[in-house]
């Protein structure tokens, strides 16, 4: 795995918990994983890039994607591509279960990020699984 994604709309989301891992408990962990953390903007993607797309590049680029909204409306949703294309060694999506309160509440920020480099940490276990829920 070599970085981190936020999608278009959650990448103050994504920000929120790097922060939140930086300063806190985990900071040595997060920094041995050596993420480098993306953007939309910094690999030249629209906001409106398709789900296919976006899955397919975050595999083959062994990116961590992290949304809140990708949905299941159609051929080349993300949650379609996943149901697909997923085979056992496929990174998982990350979806944060309730996006605004990140930003709203360091304490759940905390919870999250704790949860997320808990994954992470245990990538190899979680591949394969689709979509992972961050409380």
């Amino acid at each position: 795995m070599t970085g981190i994604l936020g999608d278009y709309n959650c990448e103050g989301h994504v920000s929120a918990l790097v922060t939140a891992l930086e300063a806190g408990d985990w900071r040595e962990f997060w920094v041995a994983l050596g993420l480098r953390v993306h953007t939309f903007e910094d690999l030249g993607f629209a906001g409106s890039m398709p789900d296919d797309e976006l899955w397919r590049f975050c595999q083959s680029e062994e990116v961590i994607l992290v949304t809140a909204n990708r949905n299941a409306d159609g051929p080349t949703s993300l949650e379609a591509v996943i149901r697909s294309e997923a085979g056992p060694q496929t990174l998982p999506v990350f979806t944060l279960a309730d996006p605004d309160r990140i930003l709203e509440s360091r304490e759940h920020a905390v919870r999250v990020a704790e949860r997320l480099i808990d994954y992470l940490y245990r990538i190899d276990e979680v591949r394969g699984t689709g979509r992972l829920y961050l409380p």
